[in-house]
């Protein structure tokens, strides 16, 4: 893992946030920083748009908790990094989320 690289984020799967959570960990420069925050708003977008769709494709509550639970970590792990460059605390929400995902 680099941290110098920018990933396309594709979904939200348990993959996909072990890899942001891996570069996380090599992250140390600003410019680091702001890929990883990159990365977990697209993760954001995705999950957001399928909260918005849950009414619509009959997604039940305990499913429509679940996603809502989720995109407030990937929120919380982005803020972490954006505002202190926490990686040690949005690390812990990317592993919350991952059991989630």
């Amino acid at each position: 893992m680099h941290a110098d690289d920018l990933v396309s984020i594709d979904d939200y799967s348990p993959a996909t946030l072990q890899a942001i959570s891996q570069r996380i960990a090599v992250s140390s420069e600003v410019e680091h920083m702001v890929y990883r925050e990159s990365e977990l708003d697209e993760v954001w977008r995705l999950l957001d748009a399928d909260v918005a769709s849950a009414g619509r494709i009959g997604l039940g509550d305990q499913a429509l908790s679940r996603l809502l639970c989720l995109r407030q970590l990937i929120i919380e792990a982005h803020d972490l990094i954006g505002n202190d460059s926490d990686t040690a605390g949005a690390n812990s929400r990317l592993s919350q989320a991952m059991s989630l995902a």
